[in-house]
Order: C-alpha cells, then structure tokens, then sequence
C-alpha cells in the first residue's frame, strides 16, 4: 500500500512540475500579425457610440509590441486620431479556411492594446475576430476601457469587421 501511495504521489508531482511547461506553448500566440480594424462602433452602458478604425502590427510575448493607429469618432462627432503603444495579450483563435475575400494567413483572435488618443485619454482597446475556433460567447468587433467610467466603457460591439492576419 506504502509503495501505492509513493507511486501515486511521484505521478502528482511530475504532473505537476510539466504542467507550466505545457501551459507555456502559447499556440503561436508569439507570431507577428497584421491587425485590421476595418471601422467598428462600440456601445457604452449610457448608449454613447465610439467608432474607431485602425491597422498596425503587434507580437504578443516576451519582447511584444504593437504599432499602428488610425481614426476614433465619439457619438458621431469629428474625427480624431489614436495610435497604439504596446501589446497587452494576444489569443489566436486559429487559422481562418482559405475562401473569397479572405487573405492568405487570416486569423481569428482576441487582441488587447495599450492605446492613446489625441484628446489626451488612454485605455486599452480589445479587438475580437472571430474567424478561426473561438469561444461561443465572442462577437466579432471591439471594446474601449478609457477609465473615466462607465461613460467611457465601450464594451457591446456595435458593428464592424475585424482581423489579424499572419506576416
């Protein structure tokens, strides 16, 4: 019985110590990828509406960046500028199946990006794809956390198209 319980407990603790190993290959999460917000709105919980467009590069891990930017409208008003200043995460949801309209190496996933505004606000903007295998609850768009509260959480996607594609 002894020899049971030291069996069992050697299986334990090697589970456990290549776990994080496991855990750790990030399913090409660390790849470099065009993103392409190609006009999304947001809605606020005060029915506020953001519109933002955008393109850049990012790479998600140690070492990750991103870079790009592009145009915001809050509630239909002129158009300012934004730009991102760094990757927060990446998570692919996979390859897209080659079809019409899609460019080769499309891929779905969930973004988030560090981002600034020309009127001063900085937040993090998440940007969803949903090509690939994502998880039921996702819709395609984008959501906004300025921080100024829940005026300027734009998290219901509106309408929109977006997507990441491999370089």
């Amino acid at each position: 019985m002894k020899i049971f319980a030291v069996f069992g407990i050697s299986l334990a603790a090697i589970a456990l110590t290549t776990a994080p190993a496991i855990a750790a290959d990030a399913n090409g999460n660390h790849e470099a990828y065009k993103w392409v917000v190609a006009g999304d709105t947001a809605i606020a919980p005060d029915g506020s509406t953001i519109f933002i467009q955008g393109h850049g590069i990012l790479e998600a891990g140690p070492g990750g960046f991103a870079t790009g930017g592009g145009s915001f409208s809050i509630n239909g008003g002129p158009p300012s500028s934004w730009h991102a200043t760094s990757v927060q995460g990446f998570v692919s949801y996979g390859t897209a199946v080659p079809g019409p309209g899609l460019p080769g190496g499309a891929t779905g996933g969930m973004a988030k990006l560090r981002v600034s505004f020309s009127n001063g606000q900085d937040g993090v903007l998440t940007i969803f794809c949903v090509l690939g295998s994502p998880p039921p609850s996702v819709g395609e768009g984008i959501h906004l956390i300025l921080g100024g509260g829940s005026s300027s959480d734009y998290t219901d996607e509106g309408r929109g198209f977006t997507i990441f594609i491999l370089v």
